[in-house]
């Protein structure tokens, strides 16, 4: 995986993977010192992803830019 410097910020594009399908993202932050990922779930819709509507916790992130 290579990643470029944006903003002094690490930036990578990769394949996702989820149950044989796979959508490509780019420009993705690449934190290293996280607990957790977060992506944009519209994002991974084409992989047929879905938060658990019993189970799932959705969390409304704010202050996150997209790069583009």
């Amino acid at each position: 995986m290579n990643f470029i410097i944006r903003n002094g910020l690490p930036v990578v594009s990769f394949e996702f993977f989820y149950q044989c399908n796979r959508v490509y993202l780019e420009n993705v932050l690449l934190d290293t010192g996280c607990a957790v990922s977060i992506f944009d779930v519209d994002a991974l819709e084409p992989t047929g992803i879905r938060i658990d509507p019993i189970n799932g916790i959705t969390k409304r992130m704010y202050g996150i830019d997209f790069i583009y």
